[in-house]
């Protein structure tokens, strides 16, 4: 994602609060893929902190991406974010306030 992409997320798009992150999500309508964009300021800690979350919110969104048709996502930690959150925990708190009835749809075999 570019710059004017998480602007126009983040202005128009529907804003979402969950413990550890503000989410915004924007539905572009044009049939192409979902985009996940995360925002990590020093503020939440180091480099190998701040690393560390971006990894595991793209490991969720590539578990979740089918399911936001083609959507833009921004996520945006919040400052108490703690350093030993696991994945697990990660989707706990996203899946909720993200998903459509706040669970996933089952693994495809």
């Amino acid at each position: 994602m570019r710059r004017r992409d998480f602007l126009t997320s983040t202005s128009k798009g529907a804003r979402r609060s969950t413990q550890f992150f503000i989410a915004y999500v924007f539905d572009r309508g044009d049939g192409g893929a979902s985009r996940l964009g995360v925002t990590v300021t020093r503020k939440v800690g180091g480099a190998v902190q701040r690393n560390r979350i971006k990894r595991l919110a793209r490991e969720w969104f590539r578990g979740r991406r089918r399911e936001f048709g083609s959507c833009d996502l921004v996520l945006i930690a919040k400052r108490d974010f703690p350093p030993s959150l696991r994945l697990a925990d990660l989707r706990r708190d996203l899946d909720p306030a993200l998903l459509p009835d706040g669970k996933p749809a089952p693994l495809a075999s």
